[in-house]
């Protein structure tokens, strides 16, 4: 009886050391390292194991490997992360670009000269002033929450319910650890392994300040084996440790103290390391994700005889796709009916939230794109890394955007510093006021040898639907042409020309869509212009002048996509402008006029009618190529003589330094202008620009030998004007170099070095 128990009972151990390993089966983790942009061969080593049927079972990563490794949590094949990285996106959000498609215009600031800006307080310390990453992070904190919000409420937040158990890796600097984060926001997780130090700003998490997990553990295959205790550890490894600090080099020193050594090694029995030959390319330059992702995928392959001798079970053709789909068949639509106002006033509140919603009382997280977008840029406020918390039922969420009160004043500075004469500093000052409102006090001024200008200004913004803003300002613009030709009493032209204004203009301006606005506004102003009408003065003798005091309205619609506010490359601008132009002449004589009389009280009044269209072909190769068109149409009539007539008519000048410059052939009251615009892309941000342009009068304008105005030959003349130009755009202001071909009779080619931009407060007539 007890020999046939004891058969029984061997019988019955045998069945479960056999059959419990079929019940459970061998289990795989995958281990991603960090590396920055070299992380995207991970996509290619995932792609290999997919496509061999090889069961993952867990997932765990670190930096740019937790970002890879929870897309993959998240039901992304590798087919869709592989696009992901080769795409203009990732590119845009890891350089801190901002995205074409949200750049609401209407929310724009004029163009000015600015280099750097920055929010403060007077309380505030300096420390906080000064920036905390090179990289604004805006776009990237959306994208992330938009990528992984429907996985994460799907899996109640918790990593191991998502499509494979996930694990990611941040640095806790405050406690000097490595974190291992299991549960929470999965876009939050992500974005705080990503944190490179310095290069982007940090977040917090339960209270805890994170920062990029590769600081501490770049490789966690140790982690992967005491969460998850797998069979077989699949690595995958693009990075490598830093090599011993030079004394002499503190780019070195900071990478040592930044970065732990991590453990590349994996003993035979707990796994395979699989190290594609990447290069070392910039962290976030993802220039070469194809060909990093065609490195993984083939080093995969080439390990893949070695990889299947060390599985035991495969999944069947098309299985690994079928739980995807079923994963991702509990997606629910995120519909979010509140936001997260805490730390703010009820007005504050008011104002964002009729961003958001407008009349709506429930939207989808594609509806909060746009408003994110405008909160983000207005001024007003900081935003966050934003959450989506799901409400007591769950069916709908409350999104926190982590918006705090950004400090009240705002500082520029810029101008530009040039070889040649047209030295400007540039210093504006900026005072934000928000209640159910946006208010805008500034002032900015130029100084300059050739342009100097104050400007007052004060903006009421409405976040009414639809949004609209009025907008005035009192400016004075000082413009010297003597101070800013090199070469004086050899001109033929006059040298001696000192243009000033004053003018107070009011504007109301509503958005058309995201790209354009119209705007409608009136002008009150006076110019006062002191010349030579030719140069053979000395300095006993007295200028001519001439004043219009006069008033303006003029309606305009404007698109404009331009990715730089000076030498753009992508993008386009056109504008459409009606103006009715209406004042008085006062001449009073100079101590060389002709005809020694002053003329008082003449008045003027005339229409013009404008158009500039510039656009670049969006194909992102090395050689691009883009037009310009401009045409302006006016009624006017000739003022008391030459120079001022010249001095009143509109003039072209699309290349910069053509606005330091007295050019009397691109003036006209009437005009045309056709050019093309060639770029070669030598490196990023590095650009070979050249530009021609045909400016063509419908009557130029000449003077006989007593300075009165009269017409060419309609259509007889025209102009060519060239720039060659080699541009830097540096995140702070571009550098350029450029030789520029001007119709002068008495210099043609004009060399420039520029460090800074060629911008300046509007005109007043144009």
């Amino acid at each position: 009886m007890f020999s046939a128990f004891y058969r029984k009972f061997l019988v019955f151990s045998l069945m479960l050391i056999f059959i419990t390993p079929l019940c459970y089966g061998q289990k795989v983790a995958v281990v991603l390292s960090g590396g920055g942009s070299k992380g995207a061969a991970h996509a290619g080593v995932l792609k290999a194991l997919e496509e061999n049927n090889i069961q993952i079972d867990y997932i765990i990563g670190t930096s740019i490997g937790a970002f890879v490794g929870a897309l993959y949590a998240s039901g992304y094949s590798p087919e869709e992360i592989e696009n992901f990285f080769i795409s203009t996106d990732l590119k845009r959000w890891s350089s801190g670009e901002s995205n074409p498609k949200f750049n609401y215009f209407f929310k724009m600031d004029e163009p000015d000269p600015s280099w750097v800006n920055f929010d403060f307080n007077f309380k505030t310390p300096l420390t906080k002033i000064l920036p905390t990453s090179l990289v604004p992070t805006t776009e990237m904190d959306f994208t992330l929450m938009s990528l992984f919000a429907e996985a994460s409420a799907a899996s109640n937040q918790n990593f191991d319910s998502l499509f494979i158990p996930f694990r990611c890796i941040a640095a806790d600097i405050d406690s000097d650890e490595a974190l291992t984060l299991s549960n929470g926001d999965l876009g939050a997780a992500v974005r705080a392994s990503i944190t490179f130090p310095l290069f982007f700003k940090p977040i917090k998490i339960d209270d805890r300040l994170l920062f990029d997990g590769g600081m501490y553990n770049n490789f966690p295959h140790d982690v992967a084996m005491d969460v998850f205790k797998p069979d077989l550890i699949i690595g995958s490894n693009v990075s490598k440790n830093y090599p011993s600090p030079d004394p002499d080099d503190v780019v070195s020193q900071l990478q040592k103290m930044l970065m732990t050594d991590a453990d590349f090694n994996l003993s035979k029995e707990s796994g395979i390391i699989i190290q594609p030959k990447v290069s070392r390319p910039n962290l976030t330059d993802f220039s070469l994700s194809q060909e990093f992702i065609q490195l993984g995928y083939d080093e995969t392959i080439r390990r893949m005889p070695e990889i299947k001798e060390r599985i035991k079970d495969f999944r069947k053709d098309g299985e690994t796709n079928e739980l995807r789909n079923k994963f991702k068949a509990n997606f629910q639509p995120l519909f979010i009916d509140s936001i997260s106002n805490a730390g703010l006033t009820k007005n504050e509140s008011a104002y964002f939230k009729k961003q958001l919603f407008h009349e709506y009382n429930t939207i989808t997280l594609a509806e909060v794109e746009t408003g994110y977008y405008n909160i983000a840029t207005d001024g007003y406020f900081k935003v966050g890394m934003p959450l989506l918390k799901p409400n007591a039922t769950r069916q709908k969420y409350t999104l926190d955007l982590g918006l705090k009160r950004s400090d009240r004043f705002n500082v520029k500075f810029g101008g530009n510093l040039s070889s040649r004469l047209a030295n400007v500093g540039f210093v504006e000052l900026n005072y934000k006021h928000l209640s159910s409102q946006g208010f805008k006090l500034k002032t900015n001024v130029f100084v300059g040898r050739f342009h100097s200008s104050v400007l007052l200004g004060f903006k009421l913004e409405s976040p009414s639907k639809p949004p609209f803003y009025l907008d005035a300002n009192l400016v004075y613009n000082h413009f010297d042409f003597f101070k800013s030709t090199i070469h004086f009493f050899e001109d033929i032209t006059p040298s001696y020309l000192i243009s000033n204004e004053n003018y107070v203009r009011v504007t109301a301006g509503a958005p058309t869509n995201i790209k354009g606005k119209f705007e409608a506004n009136i002008t009150l102003g006076s110019m006062d212009n002191n010349y030579y009408q030719s140069n053979m003065f000395t300095r006993l003798d007295t200028a001519d002048k001439t004043t219009f005091n006069f008033s303006k309205a003029a309606v305009r619609w404007e698109l404009n996509t331009l990715n730089r506010k000076q030498y753009a490359n992508a993008g386009a601008r056109f504008l459409l402008e009606a103006t009715l132009i209406n004042g008085k002449e006062n001449f009073y004589s100079g101590s060389l006029t002709y005809e020694r009389s002053d003329l008082k009280d003449i008045k003027h009044k005339w229409v013009s009618v404008g158009m500039k269209w510039e656009n670049y072909f969006t194909k992102p190769r090395k050689l691009k190529f883009g037009f310009y068109s401009e045409v302006s149409l006016t009624t006017q009539r000739f003022f008391s003589n030459y120079t001022s007539s010249l001095l009143m008519a509109p003039a072209f000048f699309k290349v910069p330094e053509s606005q330091t410059i007295f050019l009397p052939n691109y003036r006209a009251f009437s005009y045309g202008v056709g050019g093309l615009i060639t770029i070669f892309t030598i490196a990023k941000n590095f650009d070979f620009r050249f530009e021609n342009y045909i400016f063509q009068p419908y009557r130029q304008i000449f003077s006989d030998k007593n300075y009165k105005s009269f017409f060419g030959e309609k259509f007889k003349n025209r102009y060519l004007m060239s720039s060659a130009v080699l541009v830097y755009n540096s995140k702070l202001t571009p550098i350029s170099i450029s030789l520029n071909y001007f119709d002068n009779p008495e210099e043609k080619f004009f060399f420039s070095f520029n460090i800074g931009y060629l911008i300046f407060n509007k005109r007043a007539l144009y």
